[in-house]
């Protein structure tokens, strides 16, 4: 009906007037339609609310305008009339709006640092009470109306002398002093200016401009300056500038630093020193100088045997009680050392010469000490016992001496002057048996001075036994094994009886044992130096007959060996150290203690190296054990430091033990914030809305206390507001006024802070417009000029389409659309066109050429133009002759002037070029006599009578010129034949004839015919053409008999439209051939047989998306070479789909296609239909279609998206940077990628920038900044915003972080020790070792297991860690357990715990006898009381009433024996002569004295009984000496016992067995040959003396046996090489240290024995200039040449 209709709701104040398009179509075939504009105005109803012009209103307002200043009027449209009221966000009633016009106005003083914006509702209602509501907006503009102000009126610093210049100054917590004001202002009014005032102040120190921190600008010297004062003013950044009320004073205190060397006052002191001298006596005083630091004095020369000492502070120097004797050392030589307290420390040295007075300061000396002798007690008075002799190392009478007895007991004197001590008077009844004597020995001097010594007589008759000695010492070190023989005590019986040897003091019995046969004395308990040193027992050595008995001292020298390691007070030492701290600081001293003696308590400290490199910042002192620091520490580089430190003793070898150090390193804030890109490009829509997200400038601060702290300013740029960024995160975005007047691009200067120090980073914003604008052309049309054969690339036009545009938006795209005209011309993108090829004027559809150009915007807008090139014609054409040669008869008779032939040539140039003249050339003589031609006609003429020429044949050539420059010709030839007059010529019918023919004409059909009468048959001929209109191409054909001229080929009107051909009629007249010439015209006539072709196919149509109805798409031209009504062309739209046609129509005489509707790229991204041309032939119409592409260019209409809400992933803790975290997927409606360009940000969630996001291919791929710590944060929530510059979306990226095994378990307690009964079942609970992991999962899953020795007998729970007996414990097999638990989670990672386990004693052994069965033999006359054998049991329990032994006599022969209860000596109670029995069997009880119940063991003890005639002795001696090397090889022979033998045994079968002393098998004895042989390797150093003792039984009778030692003594080879006691030694000296000094010590050891182990030491490399030397015995160090750093470099390696 085309009646139209409203069809939704309409909105006046969205569209006051609506420009419709209305299009007719017909339902014929082809269909024909039409357009119309339909123009629909809107109009308020009267029942309609008031409309605002705009939802929302925005403006901003200075914080400063005056009270009524207006603001922004909102106005509201209606029927009738509108009031205004503010509804609401009128905060302290600050506006004020006019109820009729709707201004805003301020009605009180506005502040920006209180409110810095309102949102106003604001009501409007009409007349019929109807209202409606919007929204304002109103920002205050910050004015610079605050002055900044000094956060604290006073600041305090400090900084050392040391500090190099551009050091910070700290405060007192050591963290950078920054000098802080605020600003109550916003933007370039809070922008703080500081400025030291003093210049004095600015020679030494710079402040931050931005930041107020200090540092300095040159050398600090606390010498000259130790205090600072200066003050600092503040100014803003605003117009005009504020400043501070008053400025804030700053004192900057100056820590001093050793940096001056101490000096003595004197280079020599003299002192004396009189005797005696006491500990404390002071030798003298002397003082140092130090300029800026305490000094310690040291002697470190000189100080022979330790006599002095000096006060470190002090230095006064007094005796240490050592006795000075002027006869050893009369000079003492001091030198002495003061340091000052820098590390290392600057010196100084001074001598001091002491003398030492002579006195009587040394008293007589006993030599050769101890005195012991025996006496028999039946010596004569008079006989001289002993000698004493005593020293004196005085001189003259100091030295001389006289002795005397203390006590002389009545029975002995000595003389005063030899030392001689005689019996004085005979022995009595009433004599002891033993005297110590006292002795004395005093010297001359004055007062006298006395010593005294003792000495031991023993009174003995003639059958005691004597023993070789009666003081015998042994050293024996304190890890001898059990049962090693140290000592052989040997005594002989007078009477030549069997002797037995028992210890005397029942304590001792614990440690060593005396072989009751041999002497042999062996070590039998644990020695321990630690505890005792020295022990001292008496050996009695008692005959088998009568009893009597001698004794003798033994003392046992226990050495220290090297069992005890060092011991640190802690296994883990944790210290705290601020990073930044200057190189030499004390971190931490270790302190170890050791229980041994000696050199081998002596304690070095070592660093190991480990994997971390903690050698090279740290340092130990070896031997104080302090910690300092090599470098200053980063916390950035390294949060903690372990220190593995190694406590060695000097021992040989030496023991160790280690501790580790936990270094936490503290951060400070000394480092600045640092962007993570270099300068940040953006871009942004003057469409995006307000609050856009544009860009995230992103820092990272190496402070760990700075990461969270770091604050983001605009600093410039940003004048006109249009940006607001985040301080905290660094989102910049569009301002909350949302200005659409941009700029094309800002260059913002941002800053990020984090307190101390500041960063800046450009970020530089492009702005991109819509695409509001179309390109023009200046004109529709151009026509231009070209000369034909232009060379190619020949510049044609150079078009310009303006759109005024920025951007991709203005920028154009050009592009030519007739397909004739790409292929002659192109076009750049500056719209500069230019040849392809040459073109040439002569072809006719190159003669006029229509360039059709459309120019393309960025988005997709066009426009179209037309350039006519016109080809300007060049002289590239000669003339071209209409036929190839002629011929032609004359007669003779014609008269002069007439016409013979026409001549006719063509130039296909046009005007001058065109221009054609004829002229003869090549002409005989004769024939230019009778010939002429018109150069303008080309007709040839006579000229002269052509009588007499009568059968002569003219032949010649012409030649045609044109005019052009240069000049072109051509030559044709021509024949003319003179007859006679008499002969006929052929005569056509008609001078010219001329025909038609249609196009469509069929080959062969006639078309006319030409007709020539003669008296003799003619024959036709066509002369053979020179042009397509000629005939050249042989069109046409003519009959030689009739003349009929018919259709050969094809004939086309649109290629050749007339032909001009000459015909020949040639006859015969008595043999001479005359011909004759006539031309005919041929009209080609046209039909509609030609369909319109398109000038291209198909169409590239561009059409940007939402443009309004009626916006033209492009013109289709098609060209129809047909004439009239055949070549009139109409468009049409083939009718494909009814879409197409409700899209698009096209103007049918134009071919201007326009749109119906606005089109959306995002339906449909590509149309295409055909267009028809139809030509209006009357009997038959052609046609013919080309495509049309429309392609719809996209807009930026759509906002993106997320392919999901939410996107979860997981990451791994220990993944390295540029791991992938998350891919994310983003969909974008529009097609074009320029407004699918996404840029994604994150914006919340990752305060610390440990995460990234990047684009790769078409996902977002979020990937790690850094690495993560599950165990620190477990799950991050990212924010991620994707924009395209208009629009922007948000989604939520959920990682969890993935744990792994980077924590190994904690180990509660690092040493667990208790007690465990020995007795405890399996099963019992004993302790519980616990450990924690901080991962998660199997990670954290903790198991336990336990390591060591004996393990096996313990189980520790791998859940609970619950420690229990899995076996019965024995304490005698093993009394102490160290076994470690190593926790270990479930990646192998592992910490461990020692366990020391020591196993309680239980009463669970009973003794046991050393054998079995004894056998001893007696002599029938044996005295009663006499001991006959010594027994002996051990209790393996601890040593306490479990071990203590108690010995019975179970059967005791009816008394005949006895034993005594502590020692196990048996002995004779009854005679044995009265009895008849030869032998008695003794039961022997040995049991302790445990609880609860004692145990007990039994042992047989047969006593032969033997007449003292029957025994004879095996051997000659009771001791034989060997000598061996520890060198030989098992099997060696050591010596043959059996060559020892009495005579007179030789009869006997003697069988020797080795009864004592080869506890280790080292030899063996053949039984019966007697010969000792190695039978294992021998080790000098570990064992370099055997006692084998040797028993010979003659007759297989125990009773018959004999006994003898023999010592074998190893000697040494050297077999061991020296080594030293460290693998490296350092030490750091000063290059001032003076010659002579020693540096170092060093120290080897070498295993073997005296001859083998004297060491000498050399300095084989290191040292080429020859600066040290080493003592070649003591392995001392020096300095034997000045050192300077500069010239032999650093360090030395010796």
């Amino acid at each position: 009906s085309g009646i139209i209709t409203v069809a939704k709701k309409l909105e006046q104040l969205i569209q006051e007037r609506y420009t419709l398009t209305v299009k007719a179509t017909d339902q014929g075939f082809p269909q024909l339609s039409d357009v119309t504009t339909v123009n629909v105005q809107i109009k308020v109803s009267d029942y309609t609310p008031p409309r605002f012009s705009a939802k929302e209103y925005f403006t901003e307002i200075s914080e400063a305008a005056a009270i009524g200043s207006p603001v922004i009027m909102a106005v509201a449209i209606s029927q009738s009339a509108v009031t205004y009221e503010i509804k609401g966000g009128n905060e302290d009633d600050a506006f004020l709006v006019n109820s009729f016009s709707g201004v805003i106005s301020t009605q009180k003083a506005l502040d920006f640092e209180s409110i810095s914006f309102y949102e106003l509702t604001v009501r409007a209602t009409n007349m019929a009470g109807l209202f409606s509501e919007a929204m304002v907006f109103l920002y205050l503009v910050d004015e610079n109306d605050n002055a900044p102000v000094f956060l604290s009126s006073d600041y305090t610093g400090k900084i050392s002398e040391s500090a190099p210049v551009g050091s910070m100054v700290m405060d007192k917590n050591n963290i950078p002093l920054v000098i802080q004001a605020t600003d109550a202002d916003e933007s370039s009014s809070a922008l703080l200016v500081y400025q030291i005032l003093e210049p004095e102040a600015r020679k030494y120190f710079r402040i931050d401009a931005s930041m107020g921190t200090l540092t300095t600008a040159r050398i600090i010297d606390y010498e000259s300056i130790p205090v600072f004062s200066f003050t600092v003013q503040v100014h803003d950044n605003g117009f005009p500038s504020l400043f501070a009320p008053m400025p804030a004073k700053v004192t900057v205190l100056v820590t001093n630093v050793n940096d001056s060397p101490p000096k003595f006052a004197q280079p020599t002191y003299y002192a004396s020193v009189y005797l005696p001298a006491y500990q404390g006596t002071k030798v003298i005083s002397m003082k140092a100088e130090d300029a800026d630091s305490n000094v310690t004095y040291s002697i470190v020369e000189g100080n022979l045997d330790d006599a002095f000492i000096i006060h470190p502070k002090a230095g006064v120097i007094s005796t240490t009680g050592f006795p000075f004797d002027h006869e050893e050392q009369d000079v003492y030589n001091v030198a002495v050392e003061v340091r000052d307290l820098r590390n290392p420390p600057r010196r100084a040295y001074t001598n001091i010469k002491v003398f030492v007075e002579d006195v009587n300061d040394n008293a007589p000396e006993f030599q050769n000490l101890p005195y012991y002798t025996t006496v028999q007690d039946d010596a004569e008075p008079g006989d001289v016992l002993f000698q004493v002799f005593a020293n004196d190392k005085d001189t003259g009478d100091n030295a001389a001496i006289t002795y005397s007895l203390v006590d002389n007991h009545g029975y002995f004197r000595i003389d005063p002057f030899l030392g001689d001590i005689s019996l004085w008077k005979p022995f009595d009844f009433e004599a002891l048996n033993k005297y110590i004597l006292k002795v004395k020995a005093t010297d001359g001097g004055y007062p006298p001075l006395h010593s005294e010594a003792e000495v031991l007589v023993i009174v003995r008759n003639k059958s005691n036994p004597l023993f070789q000695s009666l003081y015998y010492t042994v050293k024996v070190p304190e890890n001898i094994p059990q049962y090693t023989a140290i000592l052989h005590v040997q005594a002989r019986s007078p009477e030549g009886f069997r002797l037995i040897y028992n210890i005397a003091e029942e304590e001792l019995l614990k440690l060593f044992n005396i072989n009751f046969k041999t002497g042999v004395l062996s070590v039998i308990g644990q020695l321990d130096y630690e505890s005792q040193t020295k022990h001292a027992f008496t050996v009695r050595a008692t005959d088998t007959v009568l009893g009597f008995f001698s004794e003798a001292i033994v003392e046992v020298e226990v050495e220290d060996i090297n069992d005890n390691p060092p011991v640190f007070t802690k296994m883990v030492y944790t210290v705290l150290v601020e990073e930044g701290l200057p190189a030499g600081t004390s971190v931490i001293q270790l302190e170890a203690s050791d229980e041994d003696s000696g050199r081998n308590k002596v304690i070095s400290y070592h660093m190991l190296d480990n994997e971390s490199d903690s050698s090279s910042f740290f340092a130990i002192d070896a031997t104080s054990g302090t910690v300092i620091t090599e470098q200053e520490l980063d916390y950035e580089q390294t949060h903690q430091f372990h220190l593995k430190i190694r406590a060695v003793d000097n021992g040989v070898p030496p023991l160790s033990s280690e501790a580790i150090v936990i270094v936490n390193v503290s951060d400070l804030n000394d480092n600045p914030p640092k962007f993570r890109q270099p300068q940040y490009e953006a871009a942004v829509s003057e469409m995006a809305t307000c609050g856009h997200i544009i860009v995230r400038v992103q820092a990272f601060d190496p402070d760990s206390k700075d990461a969270n702290k770091l604050e983001y300013l605009i600093l410039s740029g940003n004048d006109n507001r249009h940006f607001a960024i985040n301080s905290s995160s660094g989102i910049i975005s569009m301002s909350n006024l949302c200005r659409r007047s941009l700029n094309t691009t800002y260059d913002l200067n941002v800053s990020v802070s984090d307190g101390v120090f500041q960063r800046t980073v450009p970020v530089h914003i492009n702005t991109t417009n819509a695409n509001k604008y179309s390109p023009a052309f200046e004109q529709s049309i151009y026509e231009v000029e070209l000369a034909e054969n232009a060379k190619a690339g020949t510049k044609v036009i150079e078009l310009a389409a303006m759109d005024p545009d920025d951007g991709p938006y203005g920028t154009v795209e050009y592009t030519i659309i007739n397909k004739l005209a790409r292929e002659k011309f192109s076009i750049d993108g500056n719209g500069h066109i230019v040849t392809s090829e040459r073109l040439d004027r002569e072809n006719s559809t190159e003669r006029v050429i229509a360039i059709k150009v459309m120019a393309k915007d960025g988005g997709g807008k066009v426009a179209f133009c037309t350039i006519k090139i016109i080809l300007t014609d060049e002289n590239d054409n000669a003339p071209q002759f209409k036929a190839s040669e002629y011929k032609i008869s004359i007669q003779s008779n014609m008269s002069k002037g007439f016409p013979v032939v026409q001549i006719l040539a063509y130039d296909a140039d046009e005007g001058a070029n065109a221009d054609v003249t004829y002229f003869v050339d090549a002409v005989e003589e004769i024939t230019e006599d009778v010939i002429e031609i018109n150069p303008a006609t080309g007709v040839i003429s006579i000229k002269e009578s052509l009588v007499g020429l009568e059968n002569k044949m003219l032949s010649f050539q012409v030649k045609a010129q044109d005019g052009g420059t240069p000049q072109r010709d051509s030559l044709v030839p021509v024949q003319v034949n003179v007859v006679p007059n008499e002969v006929a010529l052929p005569k056509f019918s008609e001078p010219l004839y001329s025909f038609s023919a249609y196009e469509d004409l069929p080959t062969g059909s006639e078309i006319g015919t030409v007709k020539a009468e003669a008296d003799v048959p003619v024959i036709y001929s066509l002369v053979e053409g020179n042009t397509i209109e000629s005939n050249k191409e042989k069109v046409f054909i003519l009959d030689k008999d009739t003349g009929t001229l018919k259709v050969e080929k094809n004939v086309d009107h649109e290629r050749t439209k007339w032909y001009q051909i000459d015909v020949m009629a040639h006859c015969t007249h008595a043999e001479t051939e005359v011909a004759s010439l006539v031309s005919v015209i041929i009209q080609v006539k046209d039909i509609n047989d030609n369909q319109p072709v398109f000038e291209a196919n198909p169409y590239q149509a561009f059409l940007m998306e939402n443009m309004p109805a009626g916006t033209t798409v492009i013109q289709v031209t098609a060209n129809d070479q047909d004439l009239g009504s055949n070549g009139l062309v109409t468009y049409s739209l083939e009718p494909e789909s009814d879409d197409v046609k409700k899209l698009f129509t096209i103007d049918g005489e134009s071919g201007w296609i326009t749109t119906m509707k606005e089109l959306d790229r995002e339906v449909e991204e590509t149309y295409r239909f055909h267009v028809v041309a139809s030509d209006h032939g009357r009997n038959i119409k052609l046609s013919s279609s080309a495509l049309v592409e429309v392609t719809i260019t996209d807009e930026n209409d759509n906002p993106p998206q997320f392919t999901l809400e939410v996107y979860r992933a997981s990451v791994v803790e220990d993944s390295l940077p540029g791991q992938v975290v998350a891919k994310l997927r983003t969909e974008d409606a529009d097609i074009s990628e320029l407004n699918r360009q996404l840029i994604c940000y994150i914006t919340d969630g990752d305060p610390l920038g440990q995460f990234a996001i990047d684009r790769f291919g078409d996902e977002w791929r979020v990937v790690l900044n850094s690495s993560l710590d599950r165990e620190e944060t477990e799950k991050y929530l990212l924010q991620v915003t994707a924009s395209d510059g208009r629009f922007q979306a948000t989604t939520v990226v959920e990682i969890y972080v993935l744990d792994i095994n980077d924590n190994s378990p904690e180990c509660q307690e690092m040493l667990y020790a208790t007690s465990v009964s020995e007795d405890a079942q399996p099963g019992m609970f004993i302790l519980k070792v616990s450990a924690k992991d901080p991962d998660l999962g199997s990670n954290a899953q903790v198991t336990y297991t336990l390591h060591g020795p004996g393990a096996g007998e313990f189980r520790l729970d791998p859940q609970t860690g619950e420690l229990t007996t899995l076996a019965l414990l024995d304490r005698e097999q093993q009394a102490l357990y160290s076994l470690f638990s190593k926790a270990t989670d479930g990646g192998g990672r592992s910490c461990q715990a020692d366990i020391v386990l020591t196993i309680q004693d239980v009463n669970d052994n009973p003794p046991r006898f050393s054998s079995s069965h004894y056998a001893v033999a007696m002599f029938d006359n044996t005295t009663v009381k006499t001991p006959v054998i010594v027994v002996l049991a051990r209790d393996s329990d601890a040593e306490n009433n479990n071990a203590e032994v108690e010995y019975s006599l179970v059967d005791s022969a009816n008394g005949r024996f006895s034993i005594e209860e502590s020692t196990g000596i048996v002995r004779l109670e009854k005679p044995l002569n009265e009895e008849e029995q030869s032998e008695f069997e003794l039961t022997v009880q040995a049991s302790d004295m445990g609880s609860p119940r004692s145990l007990f063991s039994l042992a047989t003890l047969t006593v032969s009984v033997v007449d003292l005639s029957d025994y004879l002795p095996v051997f000659l001696h009771n001791e034989y000496v060997a000598t061996i090397g520890e060198d030989v090889h098992a099997g060696t022979e050591v010596l043959s016992v059996s060559a020892l033998t009495r005579d007179g045994v030789d009869d006997a079968d003697i069988v020797y067995t080795v009864v004592n002393g080869n506890e280790h098998g080292r030899f063996r004895i053949n039984a019966k040959t007697g010969t000792v042989y190695v039978n294992q390797s021998l080790d000098f150093e570990s064992c370099h003396e055997y006692y084998l003792s040797i028993e010979g039984t003659r007759g297989a009778s125990s009773s018959l046996s004999d006994m003898t030692m023999v010592i074998i003594n190893v000697t040494d080879v050297n077999d061991n090489v020296p080594r030293f006691l460290h693998e490296a030694y350092s030490a750091e000296v000063s290059e001032d240290v003076p010659v002579r000094e020693t540096i170092l010590e060093v120290s080897a050891d070498d295993r073997d024995g005296p001859l083998n182990n004297q060491i000498h030491y050399s300095i084989e490399s290191g040292d080429p200039h020859q600066h040290f030397a080493i003592g070649p015995v003591s392995g001392e160090i020096q300095v034997i040449k000045r050192l300077n750093r500069e010239e032999v470099g650093d360090p030395f390696f010796i």
